[in-house]
């Protein structure tokens, strides 16, 4: 999986996106700001490999559609607030957010076929379907599931067939600039 990291770390990097290495506590494994990717090394080569291409995900569409994204993400934040007030405002906003995560994997799993990685679209798939669901009853609850536990039991659910998990259909895209966002952090509560 090392392979992996380092050709996607090329690939991004090749497109204006510096990637970089730093140890951290365990949380986060990692964070983007636009220009930058900094992923946590004390995660296992695979996951930090899915970070990375999803932040890269996540930054191709911020900086193709700026004025979308922050839309979608002040929109959560707002709707969080008077979510007792407006459930359904809240739950239309979850969505956007549920649609801009589908979206970043569509630009991860294109990526990852880019770099003559196709092997591992499959895995990242499962990883990150599990991660929207994650992150879902995160801003549903305001705590997100432990994610190893959570994890072992989607990838137990998705085998036995009691889950079906959707293929990301990839998503190309034109070359872009990266812009800089409010910087934003990759969770998993360990």
């Amino acid at each position: 999986m090392e392979i992996l990291f380092e050709d996607l770390r090329a690939f991004i990097v090749d497109c204006g996106v510096m990637v970089t290495l730093e140890e951290m506590d365990l949380e986060p494994p990692g964070r983007f700001d636009g220009p930058s990717i900094t992923i946590n090394p004390l995660h296992h080569s695979e996951e930090a490999s899915y970070y990375l291409a999803h932040s890269f995900g996540s930054i191709v569409q911020w900086s193709t559609a700026y004025n979308e994204s922050k839309r979608t993400y002040d929109g959560l934040r707002e709707a969080k607030g008077r979510r007792e007030q407006d459930p359904g405002r809240f739950e239309a906003a979850l969505q956007r957010y549920r649609e801009f995560e589908q979206t970043s994997s569509e630009h991860a799993v294109w990526t990852l076929a880019h770099v003559g990685h196709t092997d591992a679209i499959p895995p990242y798939t499962l990883f990150f379907r599990a991660d929207i669901e994650a992150m879902t009853i995160f801003h549903r609850t305001g705590k997100a599931p432990a994610w190893p536990e959570f994890f072992a039991k989607w990838k137990h659910e998705a085998a036995a067939g009691t889950i079906q998990i959707e293929p990301f259909t990839p998503r190309p895209f034109a070359r872009f600039h990266p812009v800089r966002v409010e910087p934003q952090e990759v969770l998993q509560e360990r």
